[in-house]
């Protein structure tokens, strides 16, 4: 067989394909759908959708803040070890020293910046949605 036919035999099977789905389509929407929406159907999904985007959007942006956070603490250790030749036994023993305070300090300012940040947000964008309707 020829590429010619080949070719030729290949694009008429799309065609009846195409033909077949073309066909499926058209009585799909001539016929009644056998199910029904509610009224409020798409205030529903958009409802979902806003909300879900929300959150989306908010963690992000905490995560974008407590990257930065996080890397300007490490580039200022950093700067400390590197030009100022601060010695690792010292911060060692500082930090064991008061380690419940620097662990509550850092848990509080976590739950602060995560408050702040998603939270409050979230519950603004949710009550504004419920006074438009």
């Amino acid at each position: 067989m020829n590429w010619r036919k080949q070719i030729y035999l290949h694009v008429m099977q799309k065609d009846e394909k195409n033909i077949l789905v073309e066909n499926w389509l058209e009585e799909a929407l001539k016929s009644s759908p056998e199910f029904s929406l509610p009224d409020n159907f798409a205030d529903k999904v958009t409802a979902k959708v806003s909300r879900r985007f929300a959150w989306e959007q908010y963690i992000k942006e905490f995560l974008v803040y407590l990257g930065t956070v996080v890397g300007v603490l490490a580039v200022s250790v950093a700067m400390a070890f590197i030009w100022l030749g601060a010695d690792w036994q010292e911060w060692q023993n500082f930090l064991l020293k008061n380690l419940t305070w620097i662990a509550g300090l850092n848990v509080l300012g976590l739950f602060v910046l995560f408050a702040d940040r998603v939270l409050l947000r979230y519950f603004f964008f949710r009550f504004s949605r419920q006074e438009l309707n």
